[in-house]
């Protein structure tokens, strides 16, 4: 799904967008400023400033801040919103706001960065007495039987799939999958697993454990988790299978290393650890037999350089020839040469800074965009 598809759905579930406005109408005073995280196509700061609020900041590291930009000044607010191409854990502000906001909340309500984000931004961005949207989550987990929801794991032994690729069912079953759960696919009704107080500080690790009612016989083929979040006091937003107003998104499915029988009245212990920052999830099940499943998403990363270096905090990194090609290029954004004049240069003095000079081009043309401001 391209960034434009995803935020389509964003902006199109009239039922996200009825909580959130529900929720700014009730926490945004006449004159307030407002940081809006992740900002996306901006549609949750202009309901804010559409509410009272005198100005947004707009924060997002994608594409989409440009498309937040020109829906700003579409709809008549120029001049009402400053907006910053980054993460909001690397913004500077330059006053502090009155409430913020975001949609960070992914399919568990803590599995797409809203808790360090938001502990990020209570701290350096919101006047004291501030105010959160959303301000809490609930998480609830119920026992599955669902073999399209475990399609991803199986598919992996499929006869069509060579042998020597099959091992890759591993990263598969140690991954959190977005799934599309229906009430008939639950072997027991959910239980509570956790809450999160947005206002707290950020927990370094979650841990939460749970009995899950088995309340029929069919096969556990994993366990489902989703959110209720409330966004400000009377209004919630939830994308539970049982509800009747829920939000378009998908639930969390995470997967057995393989599909077990489950008997009526019988319950599964689940047991979830998450670390919030590095968005690593990991969950034991465990039968009434003893029989125990474990998995993290830990062993289902195609580890990222970034990952290896963070797991070795003792290694001595050089740059690789990109980041070599890329202090280059930095070198030259003195304040007083055109993005031409750099392009020119690093040409002329670094002829065989990658295989052709287009190829260089390309890459002078990315280096100014994403690391290098105008003056």
């Amino acid at each position: 799904m391209t960034s434009l598809e995803e935020h389509l759905g964003y902006v199109s579930d009239t039922v996200r967008l009825k909580a959130f406005r529900a929720a700014l109408a009730r926490t945004v005073r006449d004159g307030v400023r407002v940081a809006d995280l992740g900002c996306g196509t901006g549609v949750l700061g202009l309901m804010a400033l559409e509410a009272g609020a005198a100005s947004v900041f707009a924060i997002d590291s994608s594409e989409m801040i440009d498309a937040a930009r020109a829906s700003f000044a579409r709809a008549g607010f120029r001049g009402r919103a400053a907006f910053f191409d980054t993460h909001s854990m690397r913004t500077e502000l330059p006053e502090r706001v009155d409430l913020v906001v975001c949609d960070q909340i992914g399919y568990l309500g803590f599995d797409a960065g809203i808790v360090p984000s938001f502990a990020d931004a209570a701290r350096r961005f919101l006047k004291p007495g501030g105010t959160l949207v959303p301000a809490r989550l609930k998480i609830f987990a119920a026992a599955v039987e669902s073999a399209e929801c475990y399609r991803p794991v199986a598919a992996w032994e499929a006869d069509a799939v060579p042998a020597h690729l099959r091992w890759l069912r591993e990263y598969a079953v140690n991954a959190r999958h977005a799934a599309r759960i229906t009430p008939a696919e639950l072997l027991g009704q959910p239980v509570l697993l956790g809450e999160l107080d947005l206002y707290a500080d950020e927990p370094a690790m979650l841990l939460w454990k749970a009995e899950l009612p088995i309340e029929r016989t069919g096969t556990l083929h994993g366990v489902a988790g989703w959110f209720e979040c409330e966004l400000a006091p009377g209004v919630w937003m939830t994308n539970s299978p049982l509800a009747e107003q829920a939000i378009n998104r998908p639930q969390a499915f995470l997967p057995i290393g393989e599909p077990v029988v489950a008997g009526d009245g019988g319950q599964v212990a689940l047991s979830v650890m998450a670390k919030p920052r590095d968005e690593i999830i990991a969950w034991t099940v465990e039968l009434p037999s003893g029989r125990r499943f474990k998995h993290s998403t830990w062993e289902g990363m195609t580890l990222s350089r970034e990952q290896l270096v963070r797991a070795d905090p003792g290694r001595l990194p050089r740059p690789n020839r990109e980041g070599r090609a890329r202090m280059i290029v930095l070198a030259y954004c003195d304040g007083r040469r055109t993005a031409r004049e750099i392009e020119q240069q690093v040409l002329a003095d670094h002829p065989g800074l990658f295989p052709s000079p287009d190829e260089t081009v390309r890459f002078v043309a990315q280096v100014l965009a994403r690391d290098a401001g105008a003056w």
